[in-house]
């Protein structure tokens, strides 16, 4: 039985030494082990570029949060030293839950450190007095985050 050959590609034998065409017309798909590893591929092809894009969600969320955060703290510090006299504690909540806490104290200086110039810090008629002012931040549940801000300001004296 002899069989033409048609649009797909028909394999061949051999046998005893004659070409014989095979009954069974060759198939163009795929075997089920390509299939099988060709899935396999994609489906950590996929993972990976899901962990990718699930990590950026993570750092972008992460970045926007210490940014406002950090917006609350200038802005807390910015109503401390407008005030008259600002020595003490205040804290409070904000709208969006971030918690602040800001302390003013009048200024120290640390005597121990070599950038310290005394005299840098003397005022012969005591008109001004240096503050030290310190805003902490904090925000996130349920993993807490936390932003602080120091500095030191000149006010008038009392």
């Amino acid at each position: 039985m002899i069989f033409s050959n048609t649009t797909a590609e028909r394999v061949r034998l051999r046998q005893k030494g004659r070409v014989r065409v095979s009954p069974v017309p060759a198939t163009g798909g795929f075997s089920l082990l390509e299939v099988i590893v060709a899935l396999s591929i994609l489906t950590i092809c996929v993972s990976v570029l899901m962990r990718i894009f699930s990590g950026s969600v993570v750092v972008t969320r992460t970045s926007t949060g210490y940014y406002a955060a950090l917006e609350v703290a200038e802005s807390r510090l910015a109503a401390a030293t407008a005030e008259r006299n600002p020595v003490g504690l205040d804290s409070g909540e904000s709208d969006e839950g971030y918690r602040w806490r800001t302390t003013v104290r009048e200024y120290v200086p640390d005597n121990e450190n070599p950038l310290f110039v005394q005299d840098a810090f003397v005022d012969t008629e005591r008109r001004f007095i240096p503050y030290h002012y310190h805003v902490e931040v904090e925000w996130g549940e349920p993993r807490s985050y936390h932003l602080e801000l120091s500095t030191v300001r000149i006010g008038l004296k009392e």
